[in-house]
């Protein structure tokens, strides 16, 4: 078997040799402390509470532990070691010869059963992945003593988000993780590792599971509250660390280990029960818990299988090869072959397409309820006629998915003039003006949409893979990718002109008339310390020009709102004669109020019975709970002034929405890297803000609520090029609005659609306009 003598490592990794081994980490800027701290906070705001199982692990932790291992009830380790001794061989026969790869390999002594059937017959790459480096350095010194020159490590130190697609590089391989480790991930957690898995092992790769059983409550419940009483410090242990690295001072004699077998859920749950009231005081960030006395804090949970867990691991593009359970069927091993998946061209081009559709089905269901008159009609000068919006989405996927595909195949470049409808060409003539422009009618203009579309696609399908790879525009969907997000953002531009009409009450059929519970966030304000971060990406498969190159920014340490600012707040403003005092405002604001006589928010009537808002059309009672919207950029300064704050800078929202310290690396949403429906209120399903609170799951590492969706926020930077900015596809995009005329805002809202919502995305607009679902939230200087 070839063996690499290195892995390819991307940027934000380093190697060291090690006793001629090599111990790879990924060395971004990461803050362990600032993350212990912050997902203490994460898991205290939760209701219930829980904490992150994974800070249970330091090194106290694991010498803990490895004593639950020894006691006698823990009949886990002995009972998957015995299955181990009896079939590594018959493993090692099925699977040939392959690398190894162990997640969560701690010291790997619970691995030499396969490692010594692997190097038996030759010699053998492994590669243990753990986020202990003091594990794996460990691991390496006694490895190389025990298989010398029969054993090549190349260990991972890391998350394994990080590590995962570094291990497409070892197939064919056999991935491990035993110990029923995945049973402590959680329902939500565990089918975004298998995803991950799925995502990063080639066809027929092999997964090897340690899966502990659902059978005897007694005996599941013995193994987790031992005679010795090591579980209970294993718990205690963790509230220990936060004293000793979070500065807390929680009296260890309070905390009581409780831990019980949930039938319903096949799981043992672990508590943290207080015997006292006890404030936790996190200083590093400026947060402070009341926990109650009796109150119980989950600490970590350890999911049981049956047969079910095989289907759901088959659902992820596994076929089960083989299994073997213990003769008490208490604890099995399974291993499952990776089928082979599709190609990873083709599968980015699927969702693609997906993707298309499922923008294209929401644009006509938007303009479903409307009459010829409504779509071809200007409404209001500062939005187009809603025909020319759909013609123009029209004339845009003709031009990229067709036009400029065809002469990119010819090495004939791009060109985004050429062919071009002069009356769609948005930086020709002005929103103000496009009424008086030669349009179709809509009949006609909806009927081009679905041609274009047609072929379209016609001319996709006949691409080949070597076609597919000639050029940037189409490399892995990249304009299928521009084209959607095109069509995505001229729907809540379509939105936005329905909106300005007081005559026209709209309430398209996909509107969700059940929104979700509110629970008002615990807290006002969060610290985020200073130091670098990366702002920004290097993503060419979706994000835009004006959102690379990554790059790192250092800004002070600040404090920014947990939620934007709601409508009570700005009730306030309004009532202390915020739009009568002048030193609330700039010159440029103060101008711009006394030409426009605002006197409240756009849409907001004051009536004998209070504030009322008009949102499409409909007039209702003003819900203070909801943030503000529809206020322009001098409206959010001058209330930034009279609050005795300030807004936030592009880089302070960033890193705020963003940043993970404990991984030193940015999130693509604030709550992770996958897109989660019910984390924010995008793609236009309630057609309104809604409360503060609504969406606890969508917090960022900070405990930032609804920093994407709801309303797109101000910041008080000016639309400018991150260094190294290069236009591409096309300058007209982003380029001619750099400077000092445009504000930035960021976020997305309630009308967004997920296609566009990320952290990176930039919005840009001027800072008089309030038609766009805008609000803000506030920043401080710490």
């Amino acid at each position: 078997m070839h063996h690499p003598k290195t892995l390819d490592l991307p940027p934000g990794w380093t190697s060291l040799k090690m006793a001629d081994r090599t111990l790879m980490a990924a060395d971004a800027k990461n803050d362990p402390t600032l993350g212990f701290a912050l997902s203490i906070a994460h898991g205290l705001d939760a209701r219930p509470r829980r904490l992150d199982s994974t800070y249970l692990y330091d090194d106290e932790g694991c010498r803990i532990f490895a004593e639950i291992t020894r006691q006698p009830e823990y009949y886990q380790t002995r009972v998957e070691d015995a299955i181990l001794a009896r079939h590594a061989r018959d493993l090692r026969a099925m699977v040939g010869s392959t690398s190894l790869i162990e997640l969560g390999s701690g010291n790997s002594t619970k691995t030499e059963r396969l490692l010594d059937a692997w190097t038996e017959r030759e010699p053998t790459f492994y590669a243990p992945v753990d986020v202990s480096q003091t594990s794996l350095t460990e691991a390496i010194h006694r490895l190389a003593n025990r298989y010398r020159d029969r054993l090549t490590v190349h260990a991972l130190a890391g998350a394994y988000d990080r590590a995962l697609p570094l291990v497409y590089q070892l197939s064919p391989a056999v991935l491990a993780f035993l110990g029923s480790s995945i049973g402590n991930l959680g329902q939500h957690d565990q089918h975004e590792f298998l995803t991950l898995i799925s995502d990063n092992l080639r066809g027929g790769d092999h997964l090897l599971l340690g899966l502990d059983q659902a059978h005897a409550p007694d005996i599941l419940e013995a193994a987790y509250n031992d005679v010795a009483g090591w579980s209970a410090r294993f718990t205690r242990n963790l509230f220990a660390r936060m004293n000793r690295e979070l500065g807390t001072d929680i009296p260890l004699d309070i905390i009581h280990h409780v831990a019980f077998y949930d039938r319903e859920r096949q799981r043992v749950e672990i508590f943290a029960e207080f015997a006292q009231e006890t404030i936790i005081e996190l200083p590093a960030i400026g947060r402070s818990f009341r926990i109650a006395r009796g109150e119980r804090v989950q600490t970590e949970v350890s999911q049981k299988y049956g047969a079910e867990m095989i289907a759901e691991v088959e659902r992820h593009g596994f076929s089960l090869a083989w299994q073997s359970l213990d003769e008490h069927e208490r604890f099995g091993l399974f291993l499952f072959r990776r089928r082979a998946p599709l190609s990873r061209r083709a599968k980015p081009l699927a969702l693609r397409f997906a993707a298309l559709e499922r923008i294209r089905q929401r644009t006509l269901a938007l303009v479903d309820p409307l009459a010829p008159d409504d779509l071809e009609q200007q409404h209001s000068r500062l939005m187009s006629p809603i025909v020319w919006d759909l013609g123009h989405v029209a004339n845009f996927e003709q031009i990229w998915l067709q036009r400029n595909v065809i002469a990119s195949l010819r090495d004939a470049g791009v060109n985004t003039t050429e062919g071009l409808d002069p009356i769609y060409d948005a930086n020709r003539v002005p929103r103000a003006r496009r009424s008086e422009l030669p349009l179709p009618g809509s009949a006609q203009v909806l009927a081009e949409l679905g041609e274009v579309r047609v072929s379209s696609r016609r001319l996709w399908e006949t691409l080949t893979p070597e076609q597919l790879g000639r050029s940037r525009l189409i490399e892995d969907g990249y304009a299928l990718a521009l084209v959607a997000q095109h069509e995505a953002q001229h729907q809540e531009t379509i939105l936005q002109s329905l909106n300005l009409r007081t005559d026209l009450p709209y309430a398209p059929a996909f509107i969700d008339p059940s929104p979700p519970a509110t629970r008002p966030p615990h807290g006002e304000r969060v610290l985020v310390p200073g130091g670098p971060f990366l702002m920004g990406t290097n993503d060419e498969s979706a994000a835009y020009d004006n959102e690379r190159p990554a790059h790192l920014v250092d800004v002070g340490s600040f404090w920014i709102d947990i939620a934007p600012v709601t409508n009570d707040d700005f009730t306030q403003f309004i009532e202390d004669g915020g739009y009568r005092r002048p030193e609330f405002w700039s010159p440029e604001g103060w101008g711009w109020l006394m030409e426009e006589a605002v006197q409240a928010p756009l849409g907001w009537v004051r009536t004998d019975e209070g504030w009322w808002r008009r949102a499409f059309s409909s007039l209702v009672p003003l819900d203070r709970r909801r943030p503000v919207v529809h206020v322009s950029w001098y409206e959010a300064d001058a209330y930034a002034r009279w609050a005795g704050k300030r807004l936030p800078t592009e880089a302070e929202w960033e890193k705020a929405a963003a940043w993970d310290p404990a991984r030193g690396t940015p999130r693509r949403y604030p709550w992770g890297d996958a897109p989660a429906a019910d984390n924010a209120n995008l793609d236009q399903r309630w057609l309104e803000p809604l409360p503060v609170g609504t969406f606890p799951a969508g917090r960022s590492a900070f405990g930032c609520h609804q920093m994407l969706g709801d309303v797109w926020e101000w910041t008080a930077s000016w639309f400018k090029p991150y260094p190294g900015f290069k236009a591409f596809p096309y300058r007209e995009y982003s380029e001619p609005f750099f400077g000092t005329t445009h504000r930035v805002l960021r976020g997305g809202s309630f009308a967004t659609s997920r296609e566009v919502a990320r952290n990176t995305f930039r919005n840009w607009d001027l800072p008089q306009r309030r038609q766009i679902f805008a609000g803000f939230r506030l920043a401080k200087d710490a």
